[in-house]
């Protein structure tokens, strides 16, 4: 039985609270460990819409988000932190995008909707901190950079935090099946783009990368407005991640 943790007598006050909009489960579960073991407090959303109505209820230093989400994506929520009539938002907060868009004019779309930094997925403590930090530069207590990756490292081996990882990416599996198959059914392009989006997220973060690269196709075709190319690449991934869920239950 593992024993209880207590906090230290004088814990270090948190170095700034963090607003995450982001959609993704796994995506979720790593961005927390990372700021967690670098000293923030954060709470979580899932798209544009709660942003809007976390910034209404409380105080934020920063905002970390996601481009591509599900009722308001990141690009109009940002223009409306930005154009705010509301007296309780700031439209000063620092927005940094953490995205796995990375092409020029993707980025270029960040800036242009008010974003001031970008960070691509996947990133580590070592690409995600210092631009927090310069952002949040009057904090005080900040460990050094060159200390973060050993941080993570220990973090993720130390409590079994990847293996809860994996079991989380697994579970996701069915959802994802069932959610191609209903967009190659409909035709819907948009739909596949964005599916093959989130999940090259998790499978980035993962390093699974023969996943990675199939979700890349599949994310590309469909953007491309290429419907039958992206259904072949959608069928060739549900193919691959029925085998997987097969391993998975063994």
């Amino acid at each position: 039985m593992n024993s209880v943790k207590h906090p230290p007598d004088n814990p270090k006050p948190a170095l700034g609270h963090i607003l995450v909009a982001e959609d993704d489960i796994v995506s979720q579960m790593v961005v927390k460990k990372m700021l967690n073991e670098a000293g923030y407090t954060m709470d979580l959303v899932v798209d544009g819409l709660e942003v809007i109505k976390a910034l209404e209820s409380r105080h934020y230093d920063l905002i970390l988000m996601d481009c591509l989400m599900p009722r308001m994506n990141g690009f109009d929520a940002t223009r409306a932190v930005r154009s705010a009539d509301s007296t309780r938002i700031n439209p000063e907060i620092p927005v940094i995008a953490m995205t796995g868009l990375k092409d020029v004019v993707d980025q270029q779309r960040c800036l242009d909707a008010g974003m001031q930094s970008v960070i691509n997925k996947p990133f580590n403590l070592q690409t995600l901190i210092p631009v927090i930090q310069q952002f949040l530069a009057g904090n005080e207590n900040t460990e050094s950079v060159s200390d973060y990756d050993e941080i993570q490292t220990q973090a993720i081996r130390d409590d079994g935090f990847l293996d809860s990882v994996i079991d989380e990416f697994l579970q996701q599996v069915p959802e994802v099946i069932g959610d191609l198959q209903q967009a190659v059914d409909r035709g819907d392009t948009v739909k596949l783009r964005n599916v093959a989006h989130r999940f090259r997220g998790a499978t980035d973060i993962l390093d699974a990368s023969g996943l990675s690269a199939r979700s890349k196709v599949l994310e590309q075709a469909a953007k491309n407005g290429n419907f039958q190319l992206a259904a072949t690449y959608a069928a060739e991934l549900i193919e691959e991640l029925k085998k997987l869920s097969s391993l998975s239950r063994e």
